[in-house]
């Protein structure tokens, strides 16, 4: 359709679904396509050089089906990948950012959760080194995203001993998209408020498009959203595995 905004969202699993809603708040006309690399996942083990094909893989995908722009939803994939992209993909590619601005405006001790790619990431850092008057500590966690993805596929216990290890702070930045899934968990269990970066990078995308936020933000997306869903590394849109798979409809309260 002529005019149509097709934004296309890539992650490793469900943790872009907390971008997705932020981007479907402040842009509910826009047309979705949600790439979810279930057969890859979880990346926050995997080398760069896994990430960044995978990565391509996906956006490939996103081109030969005339997207306007795609958002890797995917801290790592970010940290991993986002130059190469902007540099190989003719369409605006944008990735996300831990909020870790709006945090250190607000506290002095800030502890960043995020996956153990993105921890010790050029991109984390330079991004720290923007504060420094605050206090970070940075922890990387190897398996809490899969954990999420568990809990709400399987109805596993979410298992949050790995926070155990976190020093004291006044807030936790979550810096892998599927923490904000459980962000209030995460909030109970250290005691100290969060903060994650979905809304900026949805006021990003309609920078980046140059649409204004006035006349398209809604408070209340009708739920389901109608988009395209691809699961896996295969390039069939499987709209059917969202209607049944358990993990999907556990997300209702998310939109």
């Amino acid at each position: 359709m002529e005019n149509e905004v097709r934004i296309g969202l890539f992650d490793s699993g469900i943790g872009g679904f907390s971008v997705l809603r932020a981007c479907m708040r402040l842009l509910p006309d826009a047309v979705y396509e949600y790439y979810g690399d279930l057969a890859h996942a979880p990346f926050g083990e995997r080398s760069r050089e896994e990430i960044v094909s995978y990565t391509e893989n996906a956006l490939e995908v996103f081109e030969e089906r005339g997207v306007s722009a795609v958002i890797l939803a995917c801290n790592t994939a970010t940290a991993a990948a986002l130059g190469e992209m902007r540099a190989r993909f003719s369409f605006p590619v944008l990735g996300v950012e831990p909020a870790v601005a709006p945090a250190a405006r607000r506290h002095r001790r800030v502890l960043v959760l995020a996956t153990p790619l993105t921890a010790s990431s050029a991109r984390l850092a330079r991004l720290l080194a923007r504060f420094p008057e605050n206090e970070f500590s940075v922890l990387g966690l190897r398996d809490l995203a899969a954990r999420v993805e568990d809990y709400f596929a399987e109805k596993a216990p979410l298992d949050l001993g790995c926070l155990a290890a976190a020093p004291p702070c006044d807030c936790a930045v979550l810096g892998c998209t599927h923490y904000a899934l459980v962000a209030e968990e995460i909030a109970a269990y250290l005691r100290v408020p969060v903060y994650d970066g979905a809304e900026g990078t949805a006021r990003n995308l309609l920078r980046t498009l140059k649409i204004g936020t006035a006349a398209h933000s809604v408070t209340t997306p009708i739920f389901p959203p109608k988009f395209p869903i691809f699961l896996g590394s295969g390039r069939e849109i499987l709209l059917s595995r969202y209607e049944t798979n358990i993990c999907f409809q556990y997300l209702k309260k998310f939109f």
